[in-house]
């Protein structure tokens, strides 16, 4: 059996964090979307009000609205590839050989499809409905045993829906773009499906010289660009995975970038904070529209119950401190 693939799990974990995060946030900044002022009763900014610029709420309705359509554009542009190159792929079909039918009933492999083509290539793709696609170039450059070893990496990457995975990771990493730790965590997937497929197949054969072999003639014959689909994995990982077979002690480590491992960590310390800080919004007498609050655990926020009782004569002028005695002045009002 396969092992499961930790950096998809890693990665769809943390996008599912930051998501949270990010909701939470909007969630607690909704109030100042609609605030005409924000004011501060805090230990070292007590008593400062200001007005709430209309850019700031719209700024931010921007930002989260740039992620979102971002996710979803990418999420949708990779269905779409998928389905423009399955189509052209399959007018060059043609049916199965017999020596292609005994190896695909050997290890029950059905969803297989053959293309005429010069090309060593075979990949397994498809979101829902995942299929292998093989080249004639292919099947008559390999062995018996070395074609097996082929179709028994692209059947493990058809039972652990790997090409799904791809596109998940693909669509976290442009979705959150500004942590690029689902960059790195995106190719790390990649990189396990591949080592993590080759597995199964030396698992079946109980020998990696065959896929070793049918590797070393696929790098040595011209590659195709599958840059256009995201969820195929090229020919970048064929080096490491013919160490890997040659080598099979030595183990595939994601390590992640200190420039990843920094805004990962500043994103959720900065979150963190906004997150604890108290805030209340409601409306006060002494204002036209409602005012967003932001209080210190140590001052003692207006009460929802009665209006307002304190607030600076003049924006960003810090004054004595927040208390119930002071006559109400409005800033606005000038």
């Amino acid at each position: 059996m396969k092992r499961a693939n930790y950096s998809f799990i890693c990665l769809t974990f943390t996008a599912l964090t930051v998501s949270s995060i990010v909701t939470a946030l909007l969630y607690k900044a909704f109030p100042l979307l609609t605030s005409k002022a924000l004011y501060f009763c805090q230990k070292y900014i007590s008593t400062v009000m200001f007005e709430v610029p209309r850019s700031l709420p719209n700024a931010l309705i921007l930002a989260i609205g740039v992620v979102l359509v971002i996710g979803i554009a990418s999420f949708l542009l990779q269905l779409i590839k998928t389905r423009v190159f399955l189509r052209k792929l399959l007018i060059n079909r043609v049916d199965l050989s017999s020596n292609l039918v005994r190896v695909l009933e050997n290890i029950n492999l059905k969803k297989a499809v053959l293309i005429k083509d010069k090309n060593l290539v075979s990949f397994c793709c498809g979101i829902f409905s995942p299929v292998i696609v093989i080249t004639t170039g292919l099947v008559g450059s390999l062995t018996t045993k070395e074609l097996e070893a082929v179709l028994l990496h692209e059947q493990a990457h058809l039972l652990s829906r790997d090409p799904f995975k791809v596109l998940i990771g693909k669509t976290f990493s442009s979705m959150f773009f500004f942590l690029p730790i689902f960059r790195e965590l995106h190719k790390n997937i990649e990189a396990a499906n591949e080592m993590l497929a080759d597995q199964w197949a030396v698992s079946r054969q109980q020998n990696s010289a065959f896929l070793r072999g049918a590797l070393k003639k696929i790098l040595a014959a011209p590659q195709l660009d599958f840059v256009a689909v995201s969820n195929i994995s090229g020919s970048d990982y064929f080096e490491i995975r013919i160490h890997r077979l040659v080598n099979p002690g030595k183990k595939h480590e994601f390590k992640p970038s200190l420039a990843s491992l920094a805004t990962t960590f500043l994103f959720f310390f900065v979150s963190l904070f906004l997150l604890r800080t108290p805030v209340r919004a409601f409306h006060t007498d002494s204002m036209s529209n409602s005012s967003y609050f932001l209080c210190s655990t140590d001052q003692v926020c207006p009460s929802l119950e009665k209006s307002l009782a304190y607030i600076p004569s003049h924006p960003f002028l810090p004054e004595e401190g927040c208390n119930d005695n002071v006559t109400i002045s409005n800033p606005m009002a000038k």
